[in-house]
């Protein structure tokens, strides 16, 4: 998921994922920055906890308080919890004030979460299927059937699939392949790591 907004030059471009605790919020931050070492800033903020208890936020660089407090107000505003928000931002060349930043991140905050429902970064295990010809329809719809995603296919004395499922269905997917392939198929967990899912 990607929400991109632009105001006076300046180009934001939002993110946003669910997360259960500070390390796989910190883990979505580090994955959005390293995918965009070049841009100016990347301010952030995330909610943790059924009673939404636990925040944090940063303007990384920014002014203070014009970034990372609007994004976490905005993840509040809409009632969310268990969720991390990154706003990357590549200067344009015109200043935009205090109360113009704040206003640009709140928005393109805004946006993401606004997305999120139809496609979001998930934390996802990366892994390989082995199998014969005969086998890849059937592995390619238990893939879908667990809203998966495939990264990449080898087609040599038949097919070796790179997928990536969400962590929280890796166990049911496992269970499933082995199930419909009669334990012929299985899977080979390579890493964990965040990917751009399609909603449910």
């Amino acid at each position: 998921m990607t929400a991109e907004t632009s105001v006076k030059h300046s180009k934001f471009i939002a993110f946003c994922s669910r997360v259960t605790c500070d390390e796989e919020a910190e883990a979505f931050v580090k994955t959005i920055k390293k995918r965009y070492t070049d841009a100016t800033h990347a301010p952030y903020a995330y909610v943790l906890g059924e009673r939404s208890d636990k925040s944090r936020a940063s303007d990384d660089g920014e002014p203070s308080g014009t970034s990372g407090v609007p994004i976490l107000e905005t993840i509040k505003n809409n009632g969310l919890t268990n969720t991390v928000v990154v706003v990357v931002r590549y200067f344009g060349g015109i200043k935009l004030g205090t109360g113009g930043l704040a206003r640009a991140y709140s928005d393109a905050a805004l946006a993401a979460l606004t997305l999120a429902g139809k496609t979001a970064f998930d934390k996802c295990a990366v892994c390989t299927l082995s199998c014969d010809y005969t086998f890849i329809s059937i592995v390619q719809n238990q893939i879908y059937a667990f809203n998966g995603l495939i990264l990449g296919a080898e087609y040599v004395n038949g097919a070796e699939l790179t997928v990536a499922i969400p962590c929280g269905k890796k166990q049911g997917f496992y269970a499933a392949i082995a199930d419909a392939t009669s334990g012929r198929v299985t899977a080979v967990e390579i890493e964990e790591r965040y990917c751009e899912i399609k909603g449910e």
